[in-house]
């Protein structure tokens, strides 16, 4: 690195007991996903939007229909955390597994907590899409699928519960201000993320 230049990381160290850890080895056929609404992009997609803005010196300072923020303020909003609302549930039986959307999108996080015998079918038509997103579909020639790989597209986690229980998880989530819906099921397979339906934006 040149001199002067200086990178700021942290991290969080936790330590959960082995009866404890929600590894996705419960998780059965059947079983639901849900999804909790992201506040952006989080932290992921920026080599693409500087490429974007790279293309359009204008661009940081359009204003985002459906925010009514500036690009800039938009992509550069605070990661959500869900701890606060997921903290509580910890214990819940019901709650079998848990993904964060990061890198690579659902298709490429939800599939690590899936047993090797089973798939997560995720209906693109029930994403609750970000105006920030849709933004970004009209602006560029990206396809679906690589919006879908690239970006959170407003979901920020994922979660699997036990058939039967997404009311009691859905009641909880609306006490707490936080958007949470179903977006896929649990099927036979072999530990992959199957998109079905196309996106509305």
């Amino acid at each position: 690195m040149e001199a002067g230049t200086y990178i700021l990381t942290s991290s969080i160290v936790g330590i959960v007991e082995r009866g404890g850890v929600i590894d996705g080895s419960k998780i059965q056929n059947g079983d639901v996903v849900l999804a909790l609404a992201s506040s952006g992009t989080h932290t992921n997609g920026y080599s693409f939007l500087r490429m974007m803005m790279a293309n359009d010196k204008n661009l940081e300072n359009e204003i985002i229909e459906g925010e009514n923020e500036k690009f800039i303020d938009v992509i550069l909003r605070p990661h959500r955390s869900y701890f606060k609302e997921l903290h509580p549930l910890f214990a819940d039986k019901d709650l079998l597994g848990m993904a964060h959307i990061t890198g690579g999108g659902i298709a490429g996080n939800l599939n690590r907590v899936l047993p090797q015998n089973l798939d997560a079918e995720v209906d693109l038509s029930k994403v609750r899409i970000l105006p920030i997103f849709k933004f970004i579909k009209k602006r560029t020639s990206a396809d679906d699928l690589e919006l879908f790989k690239t970006f959170n597209m407003g979901v920020g986690m994922t979660i699997v519960v036990k058939k039967g229980s997404e009311k009691k998880f859905l009641k909880h989530f609306k006490k707490h201000r936080l958007d949470a819906y179903r977006i896929g099921v649990i099927k036979e397979g072999g530990k992959k993320v199957n998109f079905v339906n196309t996106p509305k934006y």
